[in-house]
């Protein structure tokens, strides 16, 4: 295991994208994403997708130089090509047409579509709420074919589809609710296998439907589980028709669809609804109701979603973000490949 500061982190995976050909500003979009999803503990969206999106470049799948434009507007709608852009330009720029749009209209919704991995969902969500609103995500893709098994299934039909939210609140971090369809997101057990750890039960069936541990069955043919059974089901296939049929980005058992995530993102403005310091009072009420039950025997205290991700980032600001060697190891090659010096690990 490797320890790296994040800051070190940041410049080095910026610098890789840039010896693959992405704009400076591209590069830094990319590299702080990347990395504020280790910071929050979500290394299945951080820097272990590195490699992935060095790949896409190599493979015509992801134009480091591509920007996003807006191809249709109605009203309070905005339909963006993200031009296989990297996912993280392209929500960036989606997610804040629908908040400008929203301090007009109220709320306010884009389309996103051809695009490459967003990483982290709830980032973009965030956005909102930074701005005093709700975000709203939903987003489904991957790659043709899919990666999780529709509930009763044994064979892939749907991508990990999360869904994302991010709430305001009066002087504290957002709520921010964030999570895939699946049982657990993709990257989670590549961040298994790349540690050589076995999943927990229920994870993943593999090729033949069979329950496994093994993460490498699932790259070889397997596939994930729905979360909680039917109901997982039941939002990966909305996730489906909102993220990829409404957007026209398509989804996994669609003949014509290639890969990246499709990406309906829609913004309330709270002041349209009801005076914004209401809504933030009565909010702090129901936090505060959260965080007081009594918790059950072996937790320590109830937390709000967006709290372990807060304090795993600050603890990791502090301590360095841990990376395991194989993950480590792609980074490195990474590096040698593009002529770029390699940092100390520690």
């Amino acid at each position: 295991m490797q320890t790296i500061q994040a800051q070190t982190l940041t410049n080095y995976v910026q610098k890789l994208f840039v010896a693959a050909g992405a704009p400076a500003t591209h590069a830094e979009r990319v590299a702080n994403s990347l990395v504020s999803a280790n910071l929050a503990g979500h290394d299945s969206h951080g820097v272990i997708r590195t490699v992935q999106y060095l790949n896409n470049i190599k493979d015509g799948m992801l134009d480091p130089h591509a920007t996003p434009a807006i191809v249709r507007e109605t009203g309070v709608v905005t339909m963006v090509d993200g031009r296989r852009s990297f996912g993280q330009v392209a929500a960036h720029y989606a997610i804040n047409i629908a908040i400008e749009k929203a301090k007009t209209y109220g709320t306010a919704t884009t389309g996103l579509f051809n695009s490459g991995h967003v990483g982290r969902l709830g980032e973009w969500v965030t956005l909102a709420a930074d701005a005093q609103m709700i975000g709203v995500g939903y987003c489904n893709g991957g790659s043709r074919g899919g990666l999780v098994a529709p509930h009763g299934g044994r064979a892939r039909r749907l991508g990990t589809n999360p869904l994302a939210c991010a709430i305001p609140r009066a002087d504290a971090a957002p709520i921010v609710i964030d999570f895939a369809t699946s049982v657990v997101a993709e990257g989670k057990v590549r961040v298994a296998r790349n540690g050589g750890k076995p999943l927990a039960p229920d994870r993943i069936l593999d090729v033949n439907g069979e329950p496994s541990v093994d993460p490498n069955d699932l790259y070889n043919g397997g596939m994930l589980l729905p979360a909680a059974e039917h109901k997982g089901y039941c939002l990966g296939l909305m996730m489906d028709f909102l993220g990829g049929l409404l957007t026209g980005g398509g989804c996994a058992v669609l003949p014509t669809f290639q890969y990246g995530n499709g990406v309906l993102f829609t913004v309330h403005n709270i002041e349209a609804f009801r005076p914004l310091n209401e809504f933030l009072a009565d909010g702090e009420i129901v936090a505060k109701t959260m965080v007081e039950t009594p918790p059950r025997p072996g937790v320590e205290r109830v937390l709000l979603p967006g709290e372990p991700e807060q304090l795993t980032a600050k603890a990791r600001l502090q301590h360095g973000i841990p990376i395991d060697d194989n993950t480590w190891q792609q980074l490195v090659e990474a590096g040698e490949g593009l002529q770029v010096v390699v940092p100390p690990g520690q």
